[in-house]
């Protein structure tokens, strides 16, 4: 059956991300008793306008993508939120080094193979908030992260599959390629042209 204006199939089966499936890791630490993590990417766009008659022309990037990740984690394993990150300190003003942050969603796969890979490039910790509350014995923590990059792929290629419904993409070819190798600027995608 076919479901009358999105084209999804109806099936038995559910299909949906869990977040117990994710296991969130910096260089070969798990960093483990992770309440939330929030990933936003964001950008500005500039609109050209034509004067007189009211209309959009255009609409483009303005800036490059901004990625920030929210963390709020429990103090567990007595491991602090930066030193769980796998990083050897405690306050900000000690960073010197960015990390990568790798997120392994095997929400969609059978196999740790074929899990889908997302790795969040020379990253910096932007802020750090411990809370401390007389009404709760335990400890949460919470860091605002900030990336260089965003790439994400299944085994080492793309990790976009058009779903169960099987949606072709436009474009495919570049996007799919930036979206796995992260490129940058106009010097990293003049192989595109």
């Amino acid at each position: 059956m076919l479901y009358p204006t999105t084209g999804s199939t109806i099936t038995p089966n559910i299909h949906s991300g869990l977040s117990t499936q994710i296991v969130v890791k910096v260089g070969r630490t798990t960093v483990g008793a992770i309440q939330r993590l929030q990933i936003s990417q964001t950008r500005e766009m500039s609109t050209w306008e034509e004067i007189g008659t009211d209309g959009v022309v255009e609409i483009h990037p303005k800036n490059a993508t901004k990625i920030d990740i929210q963390v709020t984690r429990m103090v567990f394993d007595e491991l602090r939120i930066t030193e769980a990150f796998s990083r050897g300190f405690v306050n900000l003003q000690a960073q010197r080094v960015p990390f990568d942050i790798q997120i392994i969603d095997k929400m969609a796969s059978r196999t740790k193979e074929d899990a889908v890979i997302h790795i969040f490039n020379n990253c910096w910790f932007k802020d750090y908030s411990p809370a401390y509350q007389s009404d709760n014995f335990l400890i949460s923590e919470r860091a605002g992260i900030t990336c260089e990059y965003v790439t994400t792929m299944r085994r080492g290629h793309s990790a976009v599959t058009g779903g169960a419904r099987g949606i072709s993409y436009e474009y495919d070819t570049v996007e799919r390629a930036t979206d796995v190798k992260g490129q940058r600027g106009r010097l990293d995608s003049a192989d595109f042209q």
